[in-house]
Protein backbone atom coordinates (compact mmCIF):
# COMPACT_ATOMS: atom_id res chain seq x y z
CA UNK A 1 0.00 0.00 0.00
CA UNK A 2 1.41 3.56 -1.03
CA UNK A 3 0.28 6.67 1.02
CA UNK A 4 1.20 10.37 0.28
CA UNK A 5 1.94 13.58 2.78
CA UNK A 6 -0.20 16.08 1.67
CA UNK A 7 1.39 19.63 2.17
CA UNK A 8 -0.65 22.99 1.14
CA UNK A 9 1.24 25.82 1.02
CA UNK A 10 1.56 29.26 -0.39
CA UNK A 11 3.87 30.33 -2.78
CA UNK A 12 4.47 34.00 -3.75
CA UNK A 13 4.74 34.09 -7.63
CA UNK A 14 6.77 37.16 -8.19
CA UNK A 15 8.46 37.82 -11.49
CA UNK A 16 11.16 40.69 -11.94
CA UNK A 17 9.58 43.11 -14.18
CA UNK A 18 6.24 43.43 -11.93
CA UNK A 19 8.91 44.21 -9.08
CA UNK A 20 10.25 46.67 -11.40
CA UNK A 21 6.81 48.34 -12.31
CA UNK A 22 6.05 48.18 -8.47
CA UNK A 23 9.30 50.40 -7.72
CA UNK A 24 9.22 52.66 -10.92
CA UNK A 25 4.95 53.48 -9.78
CA UNK A 26 5.85 53.75 -6.66
CA UNK A 27 9.01 56.74 -6.89
CA UNK A 28 7.04 58.12 -9.30
CA UNK A 29 4.28 58.40 -7.13
CA UNK A 30 6.38 59.73 -4.33
CA UNK A 31 8.23 61.99 -6.10
CA UNK A 32 4.85 63.13 -7.46
CA UNK A 33 3.56 63.94 -3.69
CA UNK A 34 6.73 65.74 -2.56
CA UNK A 35 6.67 68.02 -5.65
CA UNK A 36 2.93 69.12 -4.83
CA UNK A 37 3.69 70.17 -1.57
CA UNK A 38 5.39 72.98 -2.72
CA UNK A 39 3.19 73.91 -5.21
CA UNK A 40 0.37 75.92 -6.01
CA UNK A 41 -3.11 74.53 -4.58
CA UNK A 42 -5.71 77.88 -4.67
CA UNK A 43 -4.02 81.26 -6.22
CA UNK A 44 -1.32 82.55 -3.82
CA UNK A 45 -1.08 79.35 -1.84
CA UNK A 46 1.38 76.68 -2.20
CA UNK A 47 0.88 73.46 -0.15
CA UNK A 48 3.63 74.16 2.00
CA UNK A 49 2.17 77.34 2.84
CA UNK A 50 -2.24 76.19 2.65
CA UNK A 51 -3.11 75.18 6.68
CA UNK A 52 -4.15 71.83 6.88
CA UNK A 53 -7.39 72.89 7.72
CA UNK A 54 -8.28 73.32 3.68
CA UNK A 55 -8.89 69.73 4.34
CA UNK A 56 -12.11 70.06 6.95
CA UNK A 57 -12.90 73.85 6.66
CA UNK A 58 -13.05 76.35 3.98
CA UNK A 59 -10.70 78.12 5.24
CA UNK A 60 -7.59 78.42 2.51
CA UNK A 61 -4.86 81.09 4.94
CA UNK A 62 -1.34 81.00 5.53
CA UNK A 63 0.50 78.62 7.79
CA UNK A 64 4.09 79.18 8.46
CA UNK A 65 4.79 75.90 9.66
CA UNK A 66 5.07 73.34 7.17
CA UNK A 67 4.39 70.54 9.36
CA UNK A 68 0.75 71.51 9.53
CA UNK A 69 0.29 72.27 6.54
CA UNK A 70 -1.40 70.33 3.40
CA UNK A 71 1.86 70.05 2.13
CA UNK A 72 3.49 68.34 4.84
CA UNK A 73 0.86 65.72 4.59
CA UNK A 74 1.85 65.17 1.04
CA UNK A 75 5.59 64.23 1.82
CA UNK A 76 4.14 62.48 5.02
CA UNK A 77 1.95 60.05 2.38
CA UNK A 78 5.30 60.02 0.11
CA UNK A 79 7.39 58.69 2.90
CA UNK A 80 4.86 55.90 4.01
CA UNK A 81 4.58 55.27 0.37
CA UNK A 82 8.57 55.06 0.06
CA UNK A 83 8.77 52.62 3.18
CA UNK A 84 6.34 50.31 0.85
CA UNK A 85 9.18 49.11 -1.20
CA UNK A 86 9.99 47.43 1.92
CA UNK A 87 7.64 44.62 1.79
CA UNK A 88 7.07 42.69 -1.52
CA UNK A 89 2.94 42.45 -1.06
CA UNK A 90 2.86 46.31 -2.01
CA UNK A 91 -0.07 46.77 0.29
CA UNK A 92 1.54 49.60 1.65
CA UNK A 93 1.71 51.18 -1.33
CA UNK A 94 -1.80 50.87 -2.06
CA UNK A 95 -2.34 52.42 1.59
CA UNK A 96 -0.14 55.44 0.40
CA UNK A 97 -2.20 55.89 -2.75
CA UNK A 98 -5.63 55.79 -0.92
CA UNK A 99 -4.21 57.89 1.76
CA UNK A 100 -3.63 60.39 -1.70
CA UNK A 101 -7.03 59.99 -3.03
CA UNK A 102 -8.65 60.75 0.57
CA UNK A 103 -6.07 63.98 0.63
CA UNK A 104 -7.46 65.03 -2.96
CA UNK A 105 -11.24 64.36 -2.33
CA UNK A 106 -11.44 66.15 1.08
CA UNK A 107 -9.53 69.19 -0.21
CA UNK A 108 -12.05 69.22 -3.00
CA UNK A 109 -15.33 69.40 -1.23
CA UNK A 110 -13.31 72.20 0.42
CA UNK A 111 -12.64 73.87 -2.24
CA UNK A 112 -16.58 73.56 -3.90
CA UNK A 113 -17.84 75.02 -0.19
CA UNK A 114 -15.16 77.91 -0.44
CA UNK A 115 -15.90 79.05 -3.89
CA UNK A 116 -19.69 79.30 -3.32
CA UNK A 117 -20.89 75.59 -4.26
CA UNK A 118 -19.70 76.22 -7.58
CA UNK A 119 -18.27 73.31 -9.59
CA UNK A 120 -16.64 75.06 -12.46
CA UNK A 121 -15.30 78.12 -10.19
CA UNK A 122 -13.81 75.09 -7.94
CA UNK A 123 -12.51 73.05 -10.64
CA UNK A 124 -11.32 76.01 -12.28
CA UNK A 125 -9.06 77.79 -9.20
CA UNK A 126 -7.23 74.69 -8.27
CA UNK A 127 -4.00 75.12 -9.18
CA UNK A 128 -1.37 72.42 -9.98
CA UNK A 129 -0.67 70.77 -6.41
CA UNK A 130 -4.39 68.69 -5.84
CA UNK A 131 -3.79 67.43 -9.51
CA UNK A 132 -0.38 66.12 -8.99
CA UNK A 133 -1.93 64.86 -5.83
CA UNK A 134 -4.35 63.06 -7.45
CA UNK A 135 -2.54 61.71 -10.55
CA UNK A 136 0.11 60.38 -7.75
CA UNK A 137 -3.14 58.20 -5.86
CA UNK A 138 -3.66 56.76 -8.89
CA UNK A 139 -0.09 55.38 -10.04
CA UNK A 140 0.80 54.81 -6.35
CA UNK A 141 -2.40 52.60 -6.02
CA UNK A 142 -1.80 50.80 -9.42
CA UNK A 143 1.89 50.79 -8.61
CA UNK A 144 0.63 48.44 -5.15
CA UNK A 145 -1.77 46.24 -7.33
CA UNK A 146 2.09 44.88 -8.80
CA UNK A 147 2.86 43.21 -5.54
CA UNK A 148 4.09 39.82 -5.39
CA UNK A 149 0.51 37.42 -5.32
CA UNK A 150 0.12 34.40 -3.17
CA UNK A 151 -1.06 31.52 -4.57
CA UNK A 152 -2.14 27.81 -2.48
CA UNK A 153 -0.93 24.91 -3.79
CA UNK A 154 -1.63 21.56 -2.17
CA UNK A 155 0.76 18.56 -3.57
CA UNK A 156 1.73 15.09 -2.32
CA UNK A 157 5.55 14.97 -1.24
CA UNK A 158 7.33 11.74 -0.68
CA UNK A 159 4.92 9.16 -1.02
CA UNK A 160 5.75 6.46 1.47
CA UNK A 161 5.39 2.74 1.37
CA UNK A 162 3.80 1.21 4.31
CA UNK A 163 3.43 -2.29 5.51
CA UNK A 164 2.47 -3.80 8.72
CA UNK A 165 4.99 -5.59 10.61
CA UNK A 166 5.09 -9.20 10.76
CA UNK A 167 6.28 -9.13 14.60
CA UNK A 168 4.16 -6.81 15.95
CA UNK A 169 1.54 -5.09 13.92
CA UNK A 170 3.31 -1.93 13.83
CA UNK A 171 3.06 0.14 10.46
CA UNK A 172 6.36 0.89 8.77
CA UNK A 173 7.11 3.92 6.86
CA UNK A 174 9.40 3.17 4.52
CA UNK A 175 10.94 6.39 1.86
CA UNK A 176 11.40 5.57 -1.28
CA UNK A 177 14.14 7.95 -1.88
CA UNK A 178 16.56 7.13 1.18
CA UNK A 179 15.09 3.56 2.51
CA UNK A 180 14.27 4.94 5.85
CA UNK A 181 12.10 3.07 7.93
CA UNK A 182 9.77 4.65 10.54
CA UNK A 183 7.81 2.72 12.65
CA UNK A 184 4.45 3.94 14.35
CA UNK A 185 2.06 2.85 16.58
CA UNK A 186 -1.88 2.57 15.21
CA UNK A 187 -2.73 5.14 17.64
CA UNK A 188 0.12 7.47 17.02
CA UNK A 189 -1.47 9.30 14.27
CA UNK A 190 -0.24 11.57 10.93
CA UNK A 191 3.35 12.99 11.57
Amino acid sequence: MRTGRIYEADLRRDSPARQAGRVLATLVGAVALIIAAFLDWVPGRTGEELTDKALVQADFSVQDDIVVAVGGLCVLIALVALIGLAGRGGWITRLAGAASLVLFAMFAVQAYRFYGHDFGTAVGQAQAGPWLVLAAAVVLLAGGFLGARAARVSAVIAPDEVRKSADDGHEVHKSPGDGHEVRKSPGDGPD
